[in-house]
């Protein structure tokens, strides 16, 4: 009850911008933390109300975004993977870059560096560091100011990085059909420019609960070595779904009002269910591999 009442009181005093949408990326944080397994640290424990928070934050940064953060910040969202389909993705963002100008990608398609998205890369990156702190915390003495400075840090990076592994769990994320199918249409899929609200924000507002998504995440943690090729897996399984998720729409199971279409609700909660699981997996697998020693530059 202790931990409904929280989650209750974190919603309350979020703004109503619902937008995997508001309700969906804390539902995605909220399933994630009550999966986790008991060695996590007990300091990551105690801070779910902070992790459920976080979720939101990088959707928070587009409200007025100036030029500069709008530019780093959106791209990170998605992953449009028609753009890179059949292209052997490097670890790097920036060798990524490179890759899509010298493939050609970006001239026949008519888009800029920054278009495809980089939301693999963003999860990859914030793994790493989350895992350069655990390593931190763990030689950090108890009590001490660099210990509670890094908790704070571990903390924030591991809410903040929720964002992103809900975001490449939503099909919607991982498609140049982000917000009406721009494809040739013979199944007469929705292109209203509307879609992409009316299933991330209104049905999953109106349909969806933690309680309703918590039994379907794996109980079995996943230990990943390869934070990126595991964010890569995670947006092409999210692709493969996109034209499941217009035929359900089309069909009316993302009604936003009156009874729950069973289709559309056992899709939402699937795909949420995902994106708890992959994040569990991915703040347990930071604070596994942080006893490791560091590889050595070049190996």
């Amino acid at each position: 009850m202790k931990r409904a009442i929280s989650f209750l009181f974190v919603l309350a005093a979020a703004p109503l911008a619902l937008a995997w949408g508001e309700k969906g990326h804390y539902i995605v944080n909220e399933a994630a933390t009550v999966a986790l397994p008991a060695d996590m640290p007990h300091f990551f424990h105690q801070a779910y109300p902070e992790l459920i928070w976080l979720s939101y934050d990088p959707d928070r940064w587009k409200s007025g975004a100036p030029e500069s953060l709008a530019a780093v910040n959106d791209p990170d969202h998605f992953l449009d993977y028609e753009y890179v389909e059949g292209l052997e993705l490097p670890e790097s963002r920036y060798k990524f870059i490179d890759l899509m100008y010298t493939s050609g990608r970006l001239r026949k398609l008519g888009i800029d560096n920054a278009e495809a998205g980089f939301v693999p890369w963003r999860v990859a990156e914030l793994a790493q560091t989350l895992q350069v702190h655990f390593r931190n915390w763990r030689f950090s003495a108890p009590g001490s100011t660099e210990r509670m400075a890094l908790e704070r840090d571990i903390i924030h990076l591991a809410g903040i990085l929720g964002h992103y592994v809900g975001d490449s769990a939503n099909p919607h994320h991982a498609t140049m059909n982000y917000n009406g199918w721009v494809l040739p249409n013979p199944n007469n899929y929705a292109n209203d420019c509307t879609i992409h609200s009316r299933f991330e924000s209104a049905f999953i507002s109106h349909a969806v609960d933690v309680a309703d998504v918590n039994p379907k995440v794996v109980a079995t943690p996943a230990l990943y070595t390869d934070y990126f090729a595991s964010a890569l897996q995670l947006i092409r399984n999210s692709n493969s779904l996109v034209e499941t998720l217009y035929r359900i729409d089309r069909d009316g199971g993302f009604k936003p009002l009156g009874p729950v279409p069973q289709e559309g609700f056992a899709f939402a909660t699937d795909r949420l269910a995902v994106g708890a699981t992959h994040l569990r997996d991915f703040w347990w697998s930071a604070w596994k591999n942080s006893a490791k020693a560091p590889p050595r530059r070049g190996e």
